[in-house]
């Protein structure tokens, strides 16, 4: 088993490859190239900038002078461009094919050129000596960097203000910028807050008219995703209205985006919690006794891959590659599994037997060669209270493979002794205490007689067996015993009478 857990392990990083070999600077697709080309911008790297600008048009002489200044510049005309966002941008190698009739082109934010409106783009090129093609800011885009009209006026705000709320820039945007959002988030939240109250009003009134009292849970757990996606368009609005530079609106559409799948993820949640309550108020008592276990199991299971999902999708959407991480989940899951295949066996055999429910929580009955009540059924045993009054754990996937005979399922009780008469009493009286005892069964009000509920089944030299084969009407096993001990002295009594003796 170690060996084969090595050898799995061993073959993460294998798995976990990419088909081709990644650009070192991560411009494999649109959305990584503006992301790195930013990220360099705000380390204040500008050389680093430069190798994400196709410096083509430009001489090879000149390009390691000009290609910084050239960064610089296309990082100012980024944080003019209040529409800009990195987030609608593709992350496909191959790029959006639906936004351009050029397939390698990507549009990326729009600036002015003389009072003209002109589009800065990325394009979809094969270096010289490169392993691959890439994205890059077009030559095109470069060629009118230094035509493009830059913001020099600062705002009314920023004018009225003292000058270091100005000049303190934390991700190169100025103090009062992220007081001014930092007030509109307390806004949302109040937003947030009437909206809670004013869905609630409406929900009271209109729920008796529309019978939406027994979908309450479910409206209120929609609700909240839908609540927090109202507020993160408002704070988009809000964002456009002041103006984050571009780096900094990487960072809080991160932060907005990672908000908006949680509250999501959270709503889904409580959607399974609400489902899974709904399922076990319908059970009876036995089966939610013995199913508790098994919907808890089931809960955590599901809240934990929404939660792992969600994790996922915010990882993917910061822009790492998550792809290696699935490829090794996947084969790490694989060797956990064999590692853990016994307790998976248990999980799975207590989920058998309680979705088949043979038997239930406080049932008595044969379990393989044990006599006893059934206590409880958990993950990874079942445990049985035996008649010694001991509590017996048999593991579930055990459990499962046993032959299940449910007493507590009878509809009535099987009579069936076998008493052996001595021969010495003659044919006549042994056949007249036959005959009493089945009038006597017959005349018995609890016993359920067949045609024949006594018979001779066998002769040995001392004696005749005779069996008595009938039902009695009940399934309380303690009233089953003093009908058997009253049937047993009026069997007793009839033999008597009729002068025959039991061997």
């Amino acid at each position: 088993m170690r060996l084969l857990l090595t050898l799995l392990l061993a073959t993460v990083p294998l798995f976990a490859q990419p088909a081709t070999k990644p650009d070192p600077l991560g411009r494999d697709n649109p959305r990584s190239t503006v992301t790195n080309f930013l990220e360099a911008c705000q380390a204040r790297d500008f050389t680093r900038a430069a190798q994400y600008l196709d410096l083509s048009a430009i001489p090879q002489n000149q390009r390691a002078q000009r290609g910084p200044d050239l960064a610089r510049k296309l990082e100012g005309a980024l944080n003019d461009d209040p529409h800009f966002s990195v987030f609608r941008l593709s992350r496909d190698p191959l790029g959006d094919q639906s936004d351009d009739t050029d397939p390698n082109r990507e549009h990326v934010a729009n600036a002015t050129e003389a009072g003209k409106p002109i589009t800065l783009d990325l394009a979809y090129i094969t270096p010289p000596h490169a392993a691959g093609a890439i994205w890059v800011f077009s030559a095109d885009t470069v060629l009118v960097l230094p035509r493009i009209a830059g913001s020099s006026t600062s705002s009314a705000i920023a004018r009225n203000l003292p000058p270091f709320f100005s000049n303190i820039q934390i991700l190169e945007t100025p103090l009062w910028k992220w007081i001014a959002l930092l007030l509109c988030v307390l806004v949302l939240i109040s937003i947030a807050k009437l909206l809670d109250r004013f869905i609630s009003g409406i929900l009271r009134l209109t729920a008796g008219g529309l019978h939406l009292d027994r979908h309450m849970e479910w409206i209120r757990a929609v609700l909240a995703p839908v609540r927090v996606l109202i507020c993160l368009l408002l704070f988009r609005m809000f964002l456009e209205i002041i103006g984050l530079a571009a780096i900094a609106r990487l960072f809080v559409g991160r932060m907005a985006g990672a908000l908006f799948v949680c509250s999501f993820a959270w709503g889904l949640m409580r959607l399974v919690g609400i489902g899974l309550r709904r399922v076990e108020s319908r059970m009876d008592q036995a089966r939610r006794a013995s199913s508790r276990s098994v919907l808890y199991l089931g809960r955590r299971t599901i809240n934990a891959t929404i939660g792992i999902l969600a994790v996922l999708l915010i990882l993917s959407n910061w822009g790492y590659n998550t792809a290696t991480l699935i490829a090794g989940l996947g084969v790490g899951g694989i060797a956990i599994a064999l590692a853990a295949q016994q307790t998976i066996a248990n999980i799975f055999g207590g989920v058998s037997v309680i979705a088949d429910h043979p038997v239930r929580i406080g049932e008595y009955g044969k379990f393989g060669d044990l006599f006893g009540t059934l206590e409880d059924i958990g993950l990874r045993s079942t445990r049985i209270r035996t008649l010694s009054r001991t509590v017996v754990s048999v593991p579930n996937s055990t459990f499962a493979g046993y032959n299940l005979e449910n007493y507590a399922s009878r509809d009535k009780i099987l009579f069936n002794p076998t008493l052996a008469l001595k021969r010495g009493a003659g044919e006549q009286s042994i056949s007249a205490a036959i005959e009493a005892v089945r009038k006597l069964l017959s005349a018995h009000k609890d016993v359920e007689s067949p045609p024949a509920p006594v018979r001779i089944v066998g002769l040995t030299a001392s004696a005749v067996n005779m069996e008595i084969f009938c039902y009695v009407r009940t399934t309380d096993l303690d009233r089953f015993y003093t009908i058997q001990g009253q049937l047993l002295l009026a069997i007793d009594q009839a033999l008597a009478e009729a002068k025959v003796e039991l061997a």
